[in-house]
């Protein structure tokens, strides 16, 4: 390390314009991750998901599809007329009777087709679910979508017309991370200048730290788009704000911890260019070992088995990657050119810091009341992670997409409609086919399970077979050609991606066999799909994803840690505390959103992701701070080394503890449920990990466990 700190020092002059040069080659030369695409809702799931596969098999069989992830809502809060509802349908006709090379698009009334429309029974809402050729683009499915809903508009004269569903909700939370994106840049950049102007008291510092940032956002930014292209990666939306986050918090912790060393080595009287040598020596293993925990453990969401989080692996691995290469070069290079210059106009001296000031500041008394009382210290910190934790009990899961957008999108407004005047169930019906030998022959039979299926507890609504006596528009649309296959469309009574909706499904798939043999259908084969299944299948690989990424990222942080400290026992007592920590933000996180906020659950990818971020983000203070306790253990006794390496490493730990809670705490201007829940859940966690366990808890069960 000696070797390659003086090979730093000594290239400071052609490593400084090597990482300009590449920032700007890559932005040149390489596409921006961050211009790439989102993929839609079924990215999430893997190619094998049953409700996939059902869905396919389903359009297979019956030649027309009757789920929809698009839908235009009309409102008249007067009710609408039959006249309107007349003239709703005479444009759905005209569509429908339009050569299928001429029109992109079939439109299907909610439920009753076109008998609704023309009865008195329309009320004040009408859903209209659209088909789109899957084969236009995204530009021109969305013209051919608002196209229909201004039409729609027209011929009803409805006060108000929105489109919604998942693939219109999809887009708007990409709009919106999009167009929010730069906020959260902009309110980073400003909190990590400010901080870092308040505690070095420079004006080159931050300067320095905006630069640092600026190189590496621009490299990982192209790496991680030509990544995309190069290996048809869908990185998904929600990881930009997180990649941001990430980058400007661990780039500015490790500057943070140089720059704090730099000045220590000049209060010691050495000169600049040994003060840098002597601080890159040092850090050197610390930030690549905490950089291989954070690549590691974020890498192992690839064993998620969910692809949405699996996207998220990758990209944070080599956002941490890109960080610390540009941290443990960049900045000694900057260093050792600009020297004190950076530290002006507060410059130190050997004689502008008492001896032990540090130790008797108040975080000196903390640091040493938890040395010399770990075990008090330890319980009640313990007590204040697992009060926090008791809330993991109450946590639901599930995808709030269309209800997790502001209130002043279309897509919001269209689901507000459709929950009001229908019910949230309409925005996502469920699709239940049956399967066996002659089972469309069977009309009494079907009949009967139709009415049974509405009389579930947690249905709204049942449309299937006995509707084709309605309607000869809609032979073969229930019953298959070949008289092989039946379905029915279920509207269930709560959002149908939501913990509430999930349940109901689990409890009517539980219950399916019997109904079936009650209405004279025993045998036959059924399986469900829509998006209240694939919310569950989200769920459910998501907890099945936790308990796979959960013990590889502990085991990864465990023998990284142990390999750097030397000791397994305090391996096992870092990674136990995380393991905490983590518990306890998830735990408020609930208690804030499912209980003082009112939301149902958090969004299935929260947790997992709040995980991984913490487990891997809190490694960087553990090897910083440990590492400090386990250089001065060698010139003192443990205790006395215990208050004064982490005295001199705990207002250092704050800051960038600090800095890294607030950059995700910015995400959470984004104005999406899902952004807010990660922002609180991840800079709460780090405010726990730093306030609380790096301060006292690690202290204390140094001092009662020892070094071995």
């Amino acid at each position: 390390m000696r070797i390659l700190a003086r090979v730093i020092v000594g290239l400071r002059f052609l490593i400084v314009p090597a990482w300009i040069a590449g920032a700007v080659l890559a932005s040149i030369h390489l596409p921006s991750m961050f211009a790439a695409g989102a993929g839609d809702v079924g990215s999430f799931l893997p190619d094998d998901s049953a409700a996939i596969q059902t869905e396919e098999r389903a359009l297979e069989t019956f030649g027309t599809p009757v789920l929809s992830r698009t839908m235009v809502v009309a409102n008249d809060p007067a009710r609408f007329s039959v006249e309107q509802g007349r003239a709703a349908a005479e444009l759905i006709s005209s569509i429908d009777e339009q050569p299928i090379d001429r029109v992109h698009l079939r439109a299907v009334p909610l439920l009753d087709a076109p008998a609704l429309l023309e009865s008195e029974r329309l009320g004040t809402t009408l859903v209209v679910f659209l088909f789109v050729d899957p084969l236009l683009g995204e530009e021109e499915e969305i013209e051919t979508v608002d196209g229909f809903a201004d039409d729609l508009g027209r011929a009803t004269g409805a006060p108000a017309v929105h489109v919604t569903g998942a693939i219109p909700g999809t887009r708007a939370e990409t709009t919106i991370a999009n167009d929010h994106l730069l906020w959260v840049e902009l309110a980073t950049v400003l909190l990590v200048v400010i901080i870092l102007a308040l505690y070095f008291r420079s004006v080159g510092i931050p300067l320095l730290g905006l630069g640092t940032v600026a190189i590496a956002y621009q490299v990982a930014d192209h790496v991680l788009g030509w990544a995309s292209e190069r290996y048809s990666i869908s990185i998904p939306r929600e990881v930009d704000p997180v990649i941001v986050a990430l980058l400007f918090g661990v780039l500015t912790d490790y500057l943070v911890f140089f720059v704090s060393d730099y000045r220590r080595h000049l209060r010691e009287g050495l000169s600049s260019c040994e003060a840098v040598t002597a601080v890159t020596r040092e850090l050197l293993p610390v930030i690549s070992t905490a950089a291989l925990m954070i690549a590691g453990a974020t890498l192992t969401l690839l064993l998620s088995g969910v692809p949405f989080l699996s996207a998220f692996g990758p990209g944070m691995a080599i956002t941490v990657l890109v960080g610390a290469a540009v941290a443990l070069t960049f900045v000694p290079a900057m260093l050792a050119i600009f020297g004190r210059l950076l530290l002006w106009p507060s410059c130190p001296t050997p004689e502008s810091q008492a001896p032990g000031s540090q130790e008797r500041g108040a975080r000196g008394r903390m640091v040493g009341f938890a040395a010399q009382h770990p075990a008090i210290v330890a319980t009640a910190c313990l007590l204040v992670l697992l009060v926090a934790a008791s809330g993991l009990r109450e946590m639901e899961i599930g995808n709030p997409l269309v209800r997790g957008l502001p209130e002043s999108t279309d897509a919001r407004q269209g689901y507000e409609v459709v929950s009001d005047g229908v019910g949230p169930g309409a925005m996502g019906p469920t699709m239940l086919v049956l399967e066996g030998d002659g089972i469309g022959e069977r009309r009494r039979q079907l009949a009967s399970l139709q009415r049974a299926l509405k009389d579930q507890d947690g249905v709204a609504g049942a449309i299937g077979p006995t509707s084709e006596e309605a309607t000869d528009k809609l032979s073969g649309v229930w019953v298959a050609d070949r008289e092989q296959a039946a379905r029915y469309v279920l509207v269930l009574a709560a959002d149908p991606d939501g913990a509430e909706a999930i349940r109901i499904l689990s409890d009517l798939e539980e219950g399916m066999p019997g109904l079936l043999e009650e209405n004279g259908l025993a045998g036959v084969e059924f399986a469900m799909t829509g998006e209240t299944t694939i919310a569950s299948e989200l769920n459910s690989d998501t907890w099945h994803a936790l308990l796979r990424v959960t013990p590889a990222a502990l085991l990864v942080l465990f023998l990284l840690l142990w390999a750097l400290l030397r000791s397994r026992a305090a391996a096992l007592y870092l990674v136990g505390v995380s393991v905490l920590v983590v518990c306890a933000a998830l735990g408020l996180t609930v208690y804030l959103f499912q209980g003082l906020l009112g939301y149902g659950e958090l969004t299935f990818f929260v947790p997992i992701a709040t995980a991984v971020l913490l487990l891997a983000l809190g490694a960087d203070y553990n090897v910083f701070l440990i590492s400090r306790i386990w250089s001065e253990a060698e010139r003192q006794d443990l205790r006395p080394a215990i208050r004064t390496a982490g005295s001199r490493a705990a207002r250092a730990i704050t800051v960038a503890g600090m800095i890294l809670a607030l950059s995700f705490a910015a995400v959470a201007l984004i104005p999406i449920q899902s952004f807010r829940e990660l922002a609180f859940a991840t800079s709460v966690g780090l405010l726990l990990d730093t306030l609380l366990a790096r301060t006292l808890l690690i202290p204390a069960l140094v001092s009662l466990f020892g070094r071995d």
